[in-house]
């Protein structure tokens, strides 16, 4: 096989564990017999389902040649398939070498084949609760809403590799190596994806099979935690964020330089400068279409490009999550693909990533088309940086003109032909017409870091905040809305139904805005951007999240008041059959309140 130069360095990546590390469990006169009950693969299945080995052959096309751990994951003939094609790029783009994406698929959940999570001895604890494992409910209730763990959804990290090889029929050695997890870390799991993959395709399985046994060593995911997990000799030190505004970057101790830390990015986060460079002149266009759950395709010719694009405008809208679903790459073979290409009913409300040209004709009708450029063969790095930065920097000061209020370009779809959209040039295809005017001042800030050469990361951050604070801006007058329907405290009582939240008026609230509130960042047809936002499922899906913590305030305050009540004084004068009936609906709501702590402590005193 001939050498490849811009494949990733062996020189980054272990060849062995060190003797300092135990693959053995933490034992103590503490966790007794709760420890020994741990089997083998739990934690494992808790943070990855599985491994993969993905080739391609001449006659078979892709196929999985290896699945580990072996013998103790289960997938379905549906998801083996979606898997298969989801793990190799879905267009001749003509790149040698090494390169990373992501996929998200949904789950077959026609069958019980899927076997993603073990946790048998923690069943028992909460039997309502068959959707999830225990712990990844736990994770759920602590984490940022945008890194919550869904039902019917996996995550793919991708790890592939091309090079020129004559003694293959189809001249090229291309083989995918896959890392399947509920969690959205992309950039965490790419790189420990990475670590792994590049010593497999060196030394063999064996390494994958000395990784799958590193990660059954660590602990439970628990958000706000400094965490240590081994891989490979090397130490990450990471701590999960449990608030967006405030989170510490993770830390790899490699294994040649143990007592240097390098900092990496944050687990969760794309580099939001990098993504949106070319489109930062439309970045309140993109915000108000991702907040409106609008139908989104995103083009490009490789799946890194378009998996991270799909991913940044994902999170611009947090804190809020995005409830709709979301694919960072697609492909033609993808079981929805009928559905999402059908001209017979309107494209659901959701982000899609793709790169086979084929996508220019048959996802034509779709309301948003973005094309993104890439690097390839023509383009080279630093002159397409340069390219968006001058076009950005045209746009702002043609919008200080009042000129340039279409960005580098935001055509109408019926004028455009879609042999247009596999050009190099960025365009955004779309007949949306925004609601809010432009920030010229956050356009202002990162023309000024660019110019003063700001680093990307910095660039990136800024970009961050400016969104986050965007959205929280934009939630504000609705969380104070929704905190005037909540029932006065004076109207709980002990033992009387808990009082309803009042219902959701729209009319009301659009009444309530003041304009003298409204910030800088939010001018333009307000009312008329909120209207749009009560009929999205992202609005819908807040309500709903909303009216559940409500309800359990309402509950924790009504025990409050019950612990504090004087019960010796209240049954006075009432009947036995009617003290015992009101004891019973006490003990059930404590019951309710407790069960959810209990399992927290388990997995506390568990040491997990």
């Amino acid at each position: 096989m001939a050498e490849i130069s811009n494949c990733a360095s062996l020189e980054d990546v272990p060849s062995s564990l060190p003797q300092n590390l135990s693959l053995r469990r933490k034992t103590s006169a503490k966790l007794g017999k709760k420890e020994s009950q741990i089997l083998p693969w739990d934690r494992f299945s808790h943070w990855v389902h599985s491994i993969l080995v993905v080739t391609f052959d001449i006659e078979m096309g892709q196929s999985i040649e290896s699945i580990y751990p072996n013998n103790h994951v289960k997938l379905s003939q549906q998801d083996k398939t979606n898997i298969c094609y989801l793990s190799f790029p879905d267009s001749n783009s003509g790149l040698l070498g090494d390169s990373s994406f992501h996929f998200r698929f949904k789950l077959d959940t026609s069958n019980s084949t899927n076997n993603f999570h073990n946790f048998h001895q923690y069943q028992n604890l909460n039997q309502t609760s068959k959707s999830l494992g225990i712990d990844y409910e736990i994770y759920n209730s602590k984490t940022l809403c945008g890194l919550q763990v869904e039902k019917n959804f996996m995550f793919g990290y991708v790890f592939f590799r091309q090079v020129k090889d004559k003694s293959l029929k189809r001249g090229y050695f291309q083989k995918s190596v896959v890392l399947l997890s509920r969690f959205p870390f992309a950039s965490l799991f790419n790189y420990i994806l990475g670590l792994v993959a590049v010593e497999y395709f060196s030394t063999g399985g064996e390494v994958i099979e000395t990784a799958c046994h590193n990660i059954d060593q660590w602990p439970l995911l628990v958000p706000g935690e400094l965490l240590s997990l081994p891989i490979l000799g090397h130490y990450l030190e990471v701590k999960f964020p449990i608030s967006i505004e405030k989170y510490s970057l993770p830390v790899i101790y490699k294994k040649d330089l143990p007592s240097v830390p390098i900092t990496l990015p944050p687990v969760h986060e794309v580099n939001l400068f990098k993504c949106l460079e070319p489109l930062l002149i439309n970045m309140h266009l993109l915000w108000e279409m991702v907040l409106l759950n609008e139908p989104i395709v995103v083009i490009a010719n490789i799946p890194s490009v378009c998996s991270e694009l799909v991913q940044a405008l994902v999170s611009t809208i947090w804190p809020l999550k995005y409830a709709s679903d979301y694919r960072p790459f697609f492909t033609i073979h993808n079981s929805e693909f009928n559905e999402y290409s059908s001209k017979n009913s309107s494209p659901p409300g959701l982000i899609i990533g793709v790169t086979n040209p084929f996508f220019t004709k048959c996802l034509k009708h779709w309301p948003n088309i973005i094309k993104i450029a890439d690097i390839n063969k023509n383009v080279q790095l630093e002159s397409l940086g340069m390219y968006y930065f001058l076009l950005i920097k045209l746009n702002y000061y043609l919008i200080e003109r009042g000129e340039g209020q279409d960005g580098i370009k935001t055509n109408k779809l019926k004028k455009i032909n879609p042999i247009k959209l596999m050009e190099t040039q960025p365009d955004i295809l779309t007949n949306f017409k925004p609601f809010l005017k432009k920030d010229k001042s956050i356009l202002k800030n990162i023309i000024n870091g660019s110019e003063s050469n700001r680093p990307c990361e910095a660039q990136s951050a800024l970009l961050r905040r400016y969104f986050t604070g965007l959205t929280q801006t934009f939630m504000i007058p609705l969380e104070r809305y929704f905190s005037s329907l909540m029932p006065l405290h004076r109207n709980i009582y002990p033992f009387k139904s808990l009082p309803k939240l009042k219902e959701f008026d729209a009319n009301e609230f659009l009444k309530s805005l003041k304009q003298n509130e409204i910030a800088p960042s939010l001018k333009g047809d307000l009312p008329g951007l909120y209207k749009k936002f009560f009929n999205s499922l992202n609005f819908k899906n807040w309500l709903e999240q909303k009216k559940i913590e409500a309800d359990k305030k309402l509950e924790l305050l009504q025990i409050q008041l019950i612990s504090d009540y004087d019960v010796n004084n209240w049954i006075k004068g009432k009947q036995e059959i009617e003290i015992l009936d009101q004891y019973m609906n006490i003990k059930v709501e404590f019951e309710a309140a407790r069960v959810f702590y209990r399992l927290q402590s388990f997995f506390v005193r568990a040491n997990f």
